[in-house]
């Protein structure tokens, strides 16, 4: 019989799992609300995201935390098991595959019904929904193997190209952070060099998040879950030069922004340069060194015990998080909605604060009864899980520990 000391898979020595920690859902379902409202046409609540003022957005969060959340997920399910990752990750795949569908038709049905309440085409023309009923024959397939994205359907095929990729990587890597830094270097490299990508319907359009190096934001947040517990990690995210370096980055990043320029109050843009190269599409690394900065000010100045984890805001946040995948789809239907909702009722500010904050209102709710099901159904847990009184993590000297070191759920 084979010594059990020598049997264990890479990481079966590893601490229990830490507790879940309630700002990871809470983040996440911030991130939710912010997408919405920046997804929704010209709207004014997008200057009340991070959009505007920095060299990232809601998109890095969304994507990075997804990763993180996976990961954690993956450790408690898999690690033990590892080749039960891959079929995993391909019926999750399927269940994206399935709601990303169910988002485009519901979407067109909208706007097909607006064009036949309201005499406009706005919606149709404007979400690029138009193609698939003038050629269905030639679009339908197209939308089925996700050669045909129309504006704010972009995000879910990213993801599902992402699960499978992960569920293939952890059957080989199982634990080991530094092989899937690796890849996502290695592979975002060669993005940048070649630069590969896929296209959408017609072939000249691309798709908005190249998912080669869109990866390397999906694993960052994988890598991180995996390292966190790595003593020289800790030593690095608690030193006051670290510290100092992200708050040097977030300024930088804001002037770099310029949003006085983009109001038009000043046409000033003393860092342009750094803007021209922060590329969107493909995953500049300029962005998510800005995200990471802000992920390490936000984990910093907000402890696991902060009483905003109990605060009705905090509560309502965290409840969208843990349904992100149902409330990411509708919000994404609703960003749709406000193209026919602005063009009918006028884009003042007064209709656009209304229609985003009654929305997030939607969202909320819908998070709430969710909750309540859960909780009556199969005794689920409420938000936040993590008790507020419980002392949180501290760095030497006293300060909170500005990790994301716990535990998160899978996107739902």
């Amino acid at each position: 019989m084979t010594d059990a000391a020598t049997s264990q898979p890479p990481g079966a020595g590893r601490k229990p799992k830490a507790p879940r920690d309630w700002r990871i859902d809470f983040w996440r379902g911030l991130a939710i609300v912010f997408i919405f409202w920046n997804h929704s046409v010209d709207n004014v609540m997008s200057w009340f995201t991070t959009k505007y003022f920095g060299l990232s957005d809601s998109a890095e969060l969304f994507v990075f935390l997804s990763g993180f959340a996976m990961a954690s997920m993956f450790l408690a399910k898999f690690l033990s098991r590892p080749m039960m990752a891959a079929p995993y990750s391909v019926s999750r795949a399927f269940t994206l595959y399935i709601h990303h569908i169910t988002a485009f038709v519901v979407i067109a049905t909208l706007a097909s019904a607006y064009r036949t309440y309201a005499g406009s085409s706005v919606m149709e023309r404007d979400l690029f929904i138009r193609p698939f009923f003038i050629a269905t024959e030639t679009v339908l397939p197209k939308l089925a193997t996700l050669l045909y994205l129309p504006p704010l359907l972009d995000i879910l095929p990213l993801y599902i190209l992402l699960t499978l990729l992960v569920g293939l990587l952890f059957w080989a890597f199982r634990d080991r952070w530094r092989y899937y830094a690796a890849f996502a270097v290695v592979v975002w490299l060669i993005a940048w060099a070649t630069g590969i990508t896929l296209s959408s319907y017609p072939d000249t359009r691309l798709w908005t998040f190249n998912p080669f190096a869109w990866q390397a934001v999906f694993l960052a947040g994988f890598v991180m879950c995996l390292a966190r517990e790595e003593p020289w990690l800790r030593r690095v995210v608690t030193a006051p030069a670290t510290l100092a370096l992200s708050i040097t980055i977030v300024i930088v990043g804001f002037v770099a922004a310029a949003p006085w320029a983009t109001l038009g109050l000043l046409d000033w843009r003393p860092l342009w340069i750094i803007t021209d190269h922060a590329d969107k599409t493909n995953a500049s690394p300029i962005r998510l060194i800005h995200f990471l900065a802000l992920a390490h000010l936000a984990t910093w100045a907000v402890a696991i015990d902060n009483p905003l984890g109990t605060s009705l805001f905090g509560r309502s946040m965290v409840l969208i998080g843990r349904r992100s995948l149902p409330l990411f789809v509708i919000s994404t239907v609703f960003a749709a909605m406000s193209h026919g909702v602005f063009d009918w009722f006028g884009k003042s500010f007064a209709v656009q604060v209304i229609y985003s904050l009654g929305m997030a209102g939607v969202l909320i709710g819908l998070a709430f009864v969710a909750d309540a099901l859960d909780r009556a159904t199969k005794g689920g847990p409420g938000a936040p899980v993590s008790s507020p009184d419980k002392p949180a993590s501290r760095a030497p000297g006293g300060g909170a520990q500005p990790s994301m070191a716990a535990a998160a759920p899978e996107i739902h």
